[in-house]
């Protein structure tokens, strides 16, 4: 089954459930390692012309869900080493983008430039 049967899947038996987005979310990707955008940018970088947002995200292994509430095993950096083992709890209502850590690219990765959207056209054919 690929990704997207799996999608389907889990949104077919989540439907007349009373589940919500964090417990969707831990069905989904249950053990494993997400990326989680919330919307803000934890560092502002600003050169005399130029001001750089760096997005606000966390990542780490999916590993609990109650009601509202998505749970993680944070991968954070301490002493230029990472580890985990920082149990985080995020409000589900705070989370504006969440993307499995794989091969696909970051969520940093998808945010784009306006003129960019040609050159998807493009690749699209359309």
């Amino acid at each position: 089954m690929n990704d997207q049967q799996n999608i389907n899947m889990i949104i077919n038996n989540c439907k007349d459930s009373d589940k919500t987005f964090a417990e969707f979310i831990f069905e989904l990707l249950k053990e494993k390692y997400v990326e989680i955008y919330l919307g803000d940018s934890y560092e502002d970088i600003k050169f005399e012309q130029v001001s750089t947002s760096q997005p606000a995200i966390f990542c780490g292994k999916v590993v609990g869900a109650y009601k509202e509430c998505l749970i993680i095993d944070a991968v954070n950096v301490e002493n230029n080493q990472l580890i985990t083992g920082n149990i985080t709890f995020i409000n589900e209502r705070s989370i504006r983008a969440l993307t499995q850590l794989d091969s696909n690219g970051s969520i940093d990765d998808l945010f784009l430039k306006s003129n960019e959207s040609k050159k998807i056209k493009k690749f699209l054919g359309i």
